[in-house]
């Protein structure tokens, strides 16, 4: 079985493996969360690319089967670690407590969460956002897009939005400014800026554009 074999399409809000069930579940789960961290730890350790399944296995201590029956390609690992950050984003946007519902704080809440959890983690988002390069479908259908886009159809107050406003473009806009962002704040050493700090603003750039309202329009047919 080849560990750079093609990806599936991954899935928007996919449930975590074996959450739900009895105690094999549970034991399931708490070997593969065991295996996603030694895969980490080999990550930011040797580059993803310098590391193999083989020793991933080895420093689990665990037969090579047992890593692939959890993770059937190494890429998956990359679809694990994205899949953790939007789930504690989502928690955040959503948190019960948040007196403010609206899409852009609902988005403040969602992306300053990823810019914490990407500050706690430094080391591992280098390792990581360099393994993804090359996993190419993963970017192919974003979730972080797809997920996104939820949260801008179930955005309250309905006023929040401009009439005829795409909800996906939105997404896609708003995924793919966080990546750009993302990536060049694990290309330099040290960080070349604030990431919490700069997607706060990515998110009212995006949101309200970057010319007055009175010149909006102004030069939309002058091309």
């Amino acid at each position: 079985m080849r560990e750079d074999s093609p990806l599936p399409a991954p899935e928007t809000a996919r449930p975590e493996p074996g959450a739900g069930g009895g105690r094999r579940e549970r034991q399931r789960l708490r070997r593969r969360n065991e295996l996603y961290d030694v895969a980490l730890g080999l990550f930011v350790e040797k580059g993803y690319e310098g590391t193999t399944m083989e020793d991933i296995a080895d420093r689990a201590d665990v037969a090579r089967a047992t890593v692939f029956n959890h993770f059937p390609r190494k890429a998956v690992f990359l679809q694990e670690w994205a899949r953790r950050r939007r789930e504690a984003a989502l928690v955040a946007a959503h948190r019960s407590d948040a007196a403010d519902t609206s899409l852009r704080a609902v988005l403040l809440r969602y992306f300053g969460e990823l810019g914490r959890v990407s500050q706690g983690t430094r080391e591992a988002s280098v390792a990581m956002l360099t393994g993804s390069v090359h996993a190419t479908d993963i970017w192919r259908r974003s979730p972080l897009a797809a997920e996104l886009a939820d949260i801008v159809r179930t955005a309250t107050p309905e006023g929040d939005l401009a009439p005829g406003l795409d909800a996906d473009r939105l997404g896609l806009l708003l995924s793919g400014a966080y990546f750009v962002i993302l990536v060049t704040w694990v290309s330099e050493e040290p960080a070349p800026f604030d990431i919490t700090d700069e997607l706060m603003a990515m998110v009212d750039t995006v949101l309200y554009g970057g010319v007055p309202d009175g010149d909006r329009g102004a030069d939309h047919g002058a091309a």
